[in-house]
């Protein structure tokens, strides 16, 4: 690392801007560059507008998890996550009956 990481207004550079000073800080090879630049299918202005300081995207596995009733109506609940046991650890707990907080979440509708 060739810097401080505390930084200053990073929030209000573009995401253009952000990639070169992390790839200046972090002493990035091209290579590594050509890696963080491809955002697959999520186009890096769209990224932009979904989470702050935003420099590029990768992808992620997307799993379902299953067992979930919910309010007495069956769901199918889609996991973007790279942890390898967590969609199964869910779908274990759901099918025992363990999932309180999407059953709050469901009933109220804003998990409060």
């Amino acid at each position: 690392m060739r810097g401080p990481s505390l930084v200053s207004g990073f929030y209000k550079l573009s995401p253009k801007e952000r990639f070169e000073f992390v790839r200046e800080f972090a002493g990035l090879s091209d290579e590594e560059c050509a890696l963080l630049r491809n955002t697959g299918s999520l186009p890096l202005h769209l990224a932009d507008r979904m989470i702050e300081n935003v420099v590029g995207a990768i992808p992620v596995p997307l799993g379902i998890a299953v067992n979930f009733q919910i309010n007495k109506r069956d769901y199918l609940i889609p996991m973007a996550i790279e942890e390898p046991s967590f969609v199964a650890a869910a779908s274990y707990a759901a099918k025992n009956g363990h999932y309180p907080t999407l059953s709050i979440w469901a009933k109220n509708g804003n998990g409060s």
